[in-house]
Formats: structure tokens, C-alpha cells, sequence
């Protein structure tokens, strides 16, 4: 299976031929389903930062690269960030993304800016070609259950349903509240790892099914008798 990796990156501007990516966010998923997260940060060129762009991401609260240091590993998990070498860094981040499909919010954008930091030190692209966006695929799914229940109600209204609910063009906030996943918290927004895990989480809304009707009979046992324990606790 290759491997999937949901990518997030923020920037010191809109444009990376006039900007920089300064905290780039990887969730690579292994094989056997299990997340591994990697966050680092690098020491931008601030010449020709939009302000705004800064202001959004808060660099200014957020940036803790020391003096001296090209960039940082920070460990979600907890402990102190990991010094290391822009060359180390670059290293760690091809290693991450080699063969995997990034998904993301507009990935479009992160693609470009990691393109440019790799490109500028004489580095490959380790990742395919074809990156996927979340909002995209959200709403995808959400005309495909359009579909589902135009066929079964002869009624070809829920497409106009649909187009009602996500707007255009597509916000993709509102998108993922319509596929029950809600958008990240003001204090978490615009954090690279804030928002990759709000990717991963999106993704999983529309191509991962319900634990209910994947699991097991076994399973569906254990958790039937989870909620009567449950049950039986609160009336205690």
C-alpha cells in the first residue's frame, strides 16, 4: 500500500517565490495504520515575509528556533525540541514523504512550498506526483450520498441539497462539518500539526468505515457489553 502522509506547512507569505516555509507538519501513516507525527521548524528569510501571513501563524509567539540554529525537530509527545542542521533536516523530511500521496487542505499550496526548500538546496522530491485535498474529496463523497439517495427516493433534489449546504466556492470548514468533523479550534488553527491532524481526521471521516460495521462479531460483543457496563455505572 503506499504510503499516506497528511502534510501541512505554514508560511511566511502567499507566494513562494516571495515566501518561506518555516513549520512544515507530516503525519505518515505505516502500514499497519499506526500515525507517526514529525513537526520540525526552520529559520526562514524574513526580507520579504508578509506581515499578515506572520500574523496568521503566529511566527512571532510560535517560532522557537535559537539564535545560531538552521532548524528544529519538535516532539508532539512532549520534551525539548531537537537542534539540528538545515542538511539533517531536509534529510528527515525526504525520508518521511518518500513514496507517500500527501493529503491535506489545498496541499496544492504546502507542495509548492516544500518544492522550493528542497529544490533551493539540490534536494529530489520524494513524494507522488498527484497530492490530495481533503475538501475535495469531502465533497465528493458528499454528492456520491446525493446520488445514493436520488436513486433510492427518485428524487434528484438532493443534489441541489448539497450544492446548498458546501456553497461555492467550497469552504472547506463548512465542508468538513458536513462530513462531522469539526474544523480545528482558534488555538490550534493554522499550527502545521493542527492542521495535518485535521486533514488525517477528515480523510478518515470519508474513507475509513464506522468501527460499528467493520468490527467483528467478537467486537461487537465486547462493545455491547462496554455500553450495558457503562450503562449500569451511571445509574449507580
Amino acid at each position: 500500500m503506499t504510503t499516506i502522509a497528511f502534510v501541512d506547512t505554514e508560511t511566511t507569505g502567499l507566494d513562494p517565490r516571495h515566501g518561506d516555509a518555516w513549520e512544515i507538519a507530516v503525519i505518515r501513516r505505516r502500514e499497519d495504520g499506526v500515525d507517526c507525527e514529525y513537526v520540525w521548524q526552520v529559520r526562514p528569510d524574513l526580507t520579504t515575509a508578509d506581515p499578515e501571513s506572520l500574523k496568521i501563524g503566529r511566527f512571532h509567539e510560535r517560532f522557537a528556533v535559537p539564535d545560531g540554529v538552521d532548524a528544529i525537530e519538535l516532539f508532539p509527545a512532549g520534551g525539548p525540541p531537537l537542534k539540528s542542521t538545515l542538511p539533517e533536516m531536509l534529510f528527515d523530511l525526504q525520508d518521511v514523504l518518500k513514496d507517500a500521496v500527501i493529503v491535506g487542505s489545498n496541499p496544492g499550496f504546502d507542495v509548492a512550498f516544500l518544492t522550493k526548500l528542497l529544490h533551493a538546496h539540490g534536494r529530489k522530491l520524494p513524494w507522488h506526483y498527484r497530492p490530495v485535498d481533503i475538501t475535495t474529496l469531502a465533497v465528493g463523497a458528499l454528492y456520491g450520498r446525493a446520488s445514493e439517495w436520488t436513486r433510492k427516493d427518485c428524487d434528484a433534489a438532493w443534489y441541489g441539497k448539497v450544492a446548498k449546504a458546501v456553497g461555492w466556492p467550497w469552504k472547506s470548514y463548512e465542508v468538513s462539518r458536513h462530513v462531522e468533523v469539526e474544523p480545528p479550534a482558534k488555538t490550534v488553527a493554522h499550527t502545521a500539526l493542527g492542521d495535518a491532524r485535521w486533514a488525517r481526521d477528515v480523510w478518515d471521516a470519508v474513507t475509513v468505515p464506522d468501527a460499528f460495521f467493520a468490527a467483528t462479531d467478537e467486537q461487537l460483543a465486547q462493545m455491547a457489553g462496554e455500553a450495558l457496563s457503562r450503562a449500569r455505572g451511571s445509574q449507580r
